[in-house]
């Protein structure tokens, strides 16, 4: 029974550290500034300011960084030009700890009774339940968010999408777009943002080729309609031409 009560304790250890909703300052590099949620005016942060609490808004400029831990031990690394808030309420079985709203964090997550405390970390996009102890989240200023997983596991899914979760394994993440649900996880060194390629096409393309060709250029280009005379644009069948009653459409109805 003693073990029972001991198991079930360490279970729900985590909601009581987190009742305070608090995160402890530990390392402080400028600059970085704090708003607190009764404030609409941002001050320096330094380690002379113990906690951040609940609603509590925390900024790092060009070469600052940061440090965050919360009563279990549990800490977030908050990188350069980074943006979060601090939450603290459930969503089902998991307690959200922060919002990042931009830049990089690295979190290491604490276990206790022999898992990962149940934690989850929002962003404007994507929301990442925490299975694992280490992994990285970077939200970019179009809310496009990359999820790495370095240790343990992580599942992730759209904040507006979630019937669908990827499930991340140690080095795999995905990438979250807004109102898509998460890509198909690859290795960490591969690339999840390659950009499109756009096919482009001159326009000043000369009428026919060395072998008196058509461009295709120029086909693209005019849809190759000047070839057609019956084409409904063009030619005496042209809809758009100067008989107000050839280019009205004609609709054909079954009798």
């Amino acid at each position: 029974m003693r073990k029972v009560l001991l198991i079930s304790a360490l279970l729900l250890l985590p909601s009581a550290l987190w009742a305070q909703g608090a995160l402890h300052v530990t390392s402080v590099v400028p600059p970085v500034e704090w708003r607190a949620a009764s404030s609409k005016t941002f001050t320096p942060l330094t380690t002379s300011t113990p906690t951040i609490q609940v609603g509590d808004e925390v900024r790092t400029g060009s070469g600052g960084s940061l440090i965050l831990t919360a009563p279990d031990s549990s800490y977030m690394v908050v990188s350069e030009n980074s943006k979060l808030v601090v939450d603290d309420f459930w969503s089902g079985s998991f307690r959200s700890v922060v919002n990042v709203l931009l830049g990089q964090v690295r979190f290491y997550i604490q276990r206790l009774g022999g898992r990962p405390n149940p934690y989850t970390v929002r962003t404007p996009t994507a929301l990442i339940a925490v299975r694992g102890t280490i992994f990285d989240v970077d939200v970019d200023g179009a809310q496009v968010v990359e999820v790495r997983c370095l240790e343990g596991q992580v599942n992730v899914q759209n904040v507006l999408l979630s019937d669908r979760e990827v499930i991340l394994n140690p080095g795999f993440k995905t990438l979250v777009r807004p109102n898509e649900l998460p890509l198909m996880p690859v290795r960490n060194e591969g690339d999840l943002r390659e950009p499109r390629k756009i096919a482009v096409r001159k326009v000043t393309a000369p009428d026919k080729d060395v072998n008196n060709i058509p461009s295709l250029e120029i086909l693209a280009h005019s849809n190759d309609r000047q070839n057609r005379p019956n084409d409904p644009q063009f030619g005496s069948n042209s809809r758009i031409n100067s008989d107000t009653q050839r280019a009205k459409p004609t609709l054909s109805y079954p009798q």
